[in-house]
């Protein structure tokens, strides 16, 4: 089977989001949230309602500067990174086999044991070689029924995450 494609931008910023759905961001933000509700509860005068006041707006703000700030940073880098890229934006063609996946550009192909797990959603699936190293394939290349082959080499091959 042969896949040709070329992500766009847009195209590329919303595969990294699927790539970004895991549960350690979130459980960052969780301890990050705690930290904070710990060091507000601690260094607050509870007999002052005032000060209660204050330290809960501090909290808010604080915190939603922080989730504002990652967002926007994350997202500036993620374009950056696409704009700065050489390979990003390129045509890419994958010929996959039941031995692996070869991308025309490069001389050896990947078997498909180099692959460690695969995301996918209702648009694109992830293939990872390791945690940061992945191949973004979007679905709309594919006719249905290479959707289909495709879906069955990667499900007798690769593990889902």
């Amino acid at each position: 089977m042969k896949i040709t494609y070329q992500l766009s931008q847009d195209e590329y910023l919303e595969a990294l989001k699927l790539h970004e759905k895991r549960g350690l961001k979130k459980i960052l933000m969780g301890v990050y949230i705690a930290f904070a509700v710990v060091v507000i509860l601690v260094g607050t005068d509870f007999s002052n309602v005032r000060e209660v006041i204050t330290n809960v707006m501090v909290l808010f703000f604080a915190l939603s500067f922080y989730i504002l700030l990652t967002r926007m940073i994350g997202t500036a880098q993620n374009k950056k990174l696409y704009e700065k890229s050489t390979t990003l934006s390129n045509e890419v063609t994958l010929r996959v086999t039941g031995r692996g996946i070869k991308v025309d550009d490069q001389s050896a192909s990947i078997a498909w044991d180099t692959f460690t797990k695969y995301k996918e959603d209702e648009k694109y699936y992830i293939l990872y070689t390791s945690i940061r190293s992945f191949k973004i394939i979007p679905k709309n290349v594919m006719s249905a029924l290479e959707q289909k082959e495709f879906k069955e080499y990667i499900d007798k091959h690769i593990h889902k995450m």
